[in-house]
């Protein structure tokens, strides 16, 4: 399983024995890192990209429409393969995948819809697992890769060990986590 560590928006919060999640904007007709809200000290994707190690997987935060082209652009320039994008707005995921990104639908215990095409799916639970082994396994089988945000992410510490047991009974792809360490042992 791949540990994704949680907004890395900088890099010098690269650590090469994780994977990374970032969230990116369209700010002044460039693809910059930021969370909230971008403003010109923002580094760029393009720079940004050169210094992430080619074997970690990125996931890409969509934060606003309009950024297929230019993200697929970035990505194909700098041979970046491993990563999926994920929280497209609903009317740019279909140019999403015809930009031929790698995209993730999200499945909660509010979004239930499961989007064909995407390889990956970003599994969220807000308020409670909702989810179990069997309901994973069945996404598995179906050929869809996991990628699981660890409760602490929605301050529920409590439930860590609840979805540790998940993780451990189906082969999950990935988890977004805040506490990378907690999850490599």
């Amino acid at each position: 399983m791949i540990i994704i560590k949680h907004r890395v928006n900088s890099i010098k919060e690269i650590n090469h024995k994780f994977g990374i999640e970032i969230d990116i904007h369209n700010y002044n007709n460039e693809l910059v890192l930021a969370h909230d809200h971008p403003n010109e000290q923002c580094i760029k994707l393009d720079d940004f990209i050169t210094h992430v190690p080619k074997n970690s997987l990125v996931a890409i935060n969509i934060k606003n429409e309009g950024v297929e082209a230019g993200l697929k652009t970035i990505l194909s320039r700098s041979k970046t393969t491993n990563y999926f994008t994920f929280d497209w707005p609903v009317t740019s995921l279909d140019s999403a995948i015809s930009h031929d990104l790698n995209c993730a639908f999200r499945l909660s215990e509010y979004e239930k819809d499961i989007i064909p095409k995407c390889p990956w799916v970003w599994l969220d639970s807000f308020n409670e697992i909702w989810y179990d082994s069997d309901f994973l396994l069945s996404l598995k089988k179906s050929g869809i890769k996991l990628a699981i945000v660890s409760p602490e992410l929605h301050n529920r510490e409590e439930d860590i060990n609840k979805v540790k047991d998940i993780v451990n009974a189906v082969k999950v792809d990935a988890i977004c986590t805040d506490i990378p360490e907690s999850w490599s042992t």
